[in-house]
């Protein structure tokens, strides 16, 4: 019996999909390849600053670590470019969290990329790649080791959860199974 593949699974040129689990205090951000539905992880990484930097340096930090990643894979391109979405309850949570928003826009905006899709919530994502909407850190990185065949450490759960970001719109986008 042959297996069916749907069209839009098989494809000759891969997908890249960049993803930010955009925060702070440690972001992380990855770099996914799906080609005939099978996701790979091709690169990730994340950046720590702390409370005790001005608001100004963290920015910058976060600025220059997204543009280096970006400028390292830009040649072949970037087919979507996705966010985790973030809902704080006060301006105390909100306003450092939109911080390192801005400068992973003003990051995509230097290569006159910007993001292809609206943030997505940690909820959905965690449904559509663990098949819990409230998994926990660990749940999450089996999930995308088993999604992606990766089978390595992952520096913080910020790499994970940025791999978990891409895996969702490799799923949605109807790439992988």
């Amino acid at each position: 019996m042959t297996q069916y593949t749907s069209p839009s699974m098989t494809n000759a040129k891969p997908i890249r999909i960049l993803a930010f689990d955009t925060s702070l205090g440690r972001p992380g951000i990855a770099l996914v390849e799906v080609r005939n539905g099978k996701a790979s992880i091709i690169d990730m990484s994340n950046v720590q600053t702390t409370s005790k930097q001005s608001l100004v340096e963290r920015k910058a930090v976060v600025y220059a670590w997204a543009v280096f990643f970006i400028n390292k894979h830009r040649v072949k391109g970037f087919d979507y470019v996705v966010r985790e979405l973030f809902q704080g309850r006060t301006w105390k949570q909100n306003y450092p969290v939109f911080t390192a928003w801005a400068a992973t826009e003003e990051a995509l905006n230097v290569f006159r990329l910007d993001f292809t899709d609206d943030p997505i919530t940690p909820a959905t994502i965690k449904k559509y790649v663990v098949g819990n909407g409230k998994a926990d850190k660990q749940e999450v990185a089996d999930a995308v080791r088993r999604w992606a065949g990766y089978e390595g450490e992952f520096a913080s759960d910020d790499e994970s959860d940025a791999v978990a970001i891409a895996l969702y719109k490799a799923i949605t986008e109807g790439l992988i199974e």
